[in-house]
């Protein structure tokens, strides 16, 4: 470095010390994850044969409605007996929760962050023993639990960590020309106590996902865990409470109910509830706001969908096909951005079937931790009761002109007579007028309809009145993106499906009967906030003043009426000209 002086080098170092000891005397201080251990239960282990497996599993006891009957779907093997949670305990969980939250709103943001990467840092520690829980209690395979338990956790964790403070920090908004002299901003304060009522098919993201969101925001939460995964939700509960203790905050922030419906509809309609997040159907869901009317409680309403894929014919088929295969299979289809129905441009749409068909007579269901390895694509269904209803569907499909390729029934495992399987199925050749194109299946079957063009496509998805997620495939992004923007859905993919939530960035949530409101994003962390308009004076030496001719009791009405119209001609016309005409016959007025 020739044109660099040896005697400016000292000086040089010197400004770059002060510069980086500056940097880390300003820098936020940051918390540090704290270590946690928590042991699973046995019952989630591969290979655990100590329950006994149940002629008729259900989670009724006949001569103990206190209790609640817990078993793997994928066996019918019993895993125990689980207490409901009684409506005097709801009513006292939620107490304890308002009484938490009081000190937990105080919090900073580093402090509710620290209590997140704890939570973290322990969920990256025990991918697998979650997943096995996950999959004991739900009967999904290991796969499809890291995908859609694990991955979607971590998703939601990472981004509330880096981006919730931006998102719930006081918002500065422009106050107008008339209110220059004030500054105006949005502070998001926390609601209070939020409750969420989640769906049983990803039995530890559903119950953690609002959790992560109601604490970053500084409220307590109360979760009603579904009574089909209740056996799960002491482990989930104890996690999230081990975190909160372990970094110095009072674990009676997050309350965990269980039980029946007579259990939701305490919490839903109780007055303590400042805010419901309810995730199931459109019937249950209207149950909901029913309950939540009662006391004028904001409720955010995710109720399923009968997402479609329109699949052009110049699509990438190698691309196109294994995301699609994964839309139906994953999670036995439980899902509610799952793909219900393919719409497949003529043109490729015998190919497409045919494809479907090798692919989807290949597919093995079975118990992922029970069964040999690499024989299990597809897991069990939680809910057995739902069978009649889905071959009642296909039945009336196929006697309106469809087929029925593969599948269509309940599927009767030879080494797991009492598990709960559905065969995968491939439908064809299905229009919108049979039932199934207008009813959640949250089955593992494929329906395939066939359309013409853009407008055909739009229609034949349009006759649903669902409208969660969606996706459009084609080589060809200006339609599809075209197409994207004209389906009726609160959330779209081009040449993909359901990567949006993966996306945590942005809003999750539908239109129609898929519901209302949205979680995930910057709309789903603020919706559990009071959104509060404030305003200050920009200097305290200017402030509002009540002229004379307005100021009470005002002597001449009619000078006063003028005065005030002069004011809204000053501040808003749309010409400096006829403002300034306004100033100067507000003056005159005032003298």
């Amino acid at each position: 470095m020739d044109g660099l002086n040896c005697e400016a080098l000292p000086v040089v170092l010197a400004v770059m010390a002060g510069g980086i000891a500056l940097y880390l005397m300003m820098r936020k201080p940051t918390l540090k994850a704290i270590p946690f251990e928590l042991k699973a239960p046995a019952e989630s282990q591969p290979g655990w044969y100590k329950g006994e497996i149940l002629d008729a599993p259900g989670i009724t006891v006949s001569d103990r409605p206190d209790l609640i009957q817990c078993f793997d779907p994928a066996t019918g093997r019993l895993l125990g007996r689980v207490p409901a949670t009684t409506l005097a305990e709801v009513d006292a969980k939620i107490t304890r929760a308002r009484h938490a939250q009081t000190a937990w709103a105080q919090t900073t943001f580093e402090q509710r962050r620290q209590v997140l990467r704890t939570l973290h840092e322990f969920v990256l520690a025990n991918q697998r023993e979650i997943c096995q829980v996950a999959c004991r209690d739900s009967g999904k395979t290991m796969i499809d639990a890291t995908l859609g338990e694990v991955l979607t956790t971590a998703a939601k964790l990472q981004w509330t960590i880096k981006n919730g403070e931006r998102v719930l920090c006081d918002e500065n908004r422009d106050p107008g020309f008339m209110m220059m002299y004030k500054r105006a901003r949005v502070v998001y304060q926390p609601r209070g106590v939020v409750a969420a009522l989640v769906s049983w098919n990803y039995p530890f993201h559903n119950t953690i996902g609002p959790v992560i969101s109601a604490l970053f925001a500084g409220n307590s939460v109360v979760v009603k865990a579904s009574e089909h995964v209740a056996w799960s939700m002491p482990y989930w509960e104890q996690m999230v409470r081990r975190a909160l203790d372990v970094c110095g905050h009072s674990p009676e922030l997050v309350q965990f109910v269980t039980g029946f419906a007579d259990v939701g509809s305490a919490v839903t309609g109780s007055p303590e509830i400042d805010h419901i997040t309810f995730i199931g159907s459109p019937e249950v869901g209207k149950l909901v706001m029913r309950a939540a009317s009662a006391n004028l409680t904001p409720v955010t309403l995710e109720l399923g969908g009968k997402d479609c894929a329109v699949v052009f014919a110049d699509s990438d088929m190698a691309q196109c096909v294994p995301v699609l295969m994964r839309s139906v299979i994953q999670n036995a289809s439980q899902n509610c951005i799952g793909i219900e129905r393919i719409l497949v441009q003529d043109a490729k749409y015998e190919w497409f079937v045919k494809e479907m068909e090798r692919r989807m007579r290949m597919v093995r269901v079975g118990a992922i931790l029970d069964d040999e390895p690499n024989q299990v694509d597809c897991g069990a269904m939680v809910l057995s009761a739902c069978f009649p209803r889905l071959e009642a569907l296909i039945a009336d499909a196929v006697a309106k002109g469809a087929r029925c390729v593969v599948g269509g029934h309940a599927y009767a495992h030879p080494c797991h007579p009492s598990g709960q399987y559905f065969a995968p199925t491939l439908l064809v050749d299905v229009t919108p007028d049979m039932d199934i194109t207008r009813n959640e299946t949250f089955g593992p079957i494929m329906v395939i309809m066939k359309f013409t063009d853009e407008q055909d496509a739009l229609a034949k998805v349009h006759a649903s009145p669902y409208g969660l997620g969606s996706s459009v495939f084609s080589s060809d992004r200006v339609r599809a993106r075209r197409v994207a923007l004209k389906l009726r859905a609160g959330m779209t993919n081009v040449n993909d499906f359901g990567v949006n939530y993966i996306c945590q960035s942005l809003p999750f949530g539908g239109v129609g009967i898929s519901g209302f409101g949205r979680f995930a994003g910057p709309e789903g962390l603020r919706a559990l906030c009071v959104e509060k308009a404030f305003t200050e004076d920009r200097f305290p030496f200017v402030k509002t003043p009540i002229p004379p001719i307005v100021d009470y009791p005002i002597m001449d009405s009619e000078k006063g009426y003028k005065f005030t119209q002069q004011i809204v001609a000053f501040a808003y016309s749309e010409s400096w000209w006829q403002s300034i005409k306004a100033g100067l016959r507000l003056g005159k007025l005032s003298m």
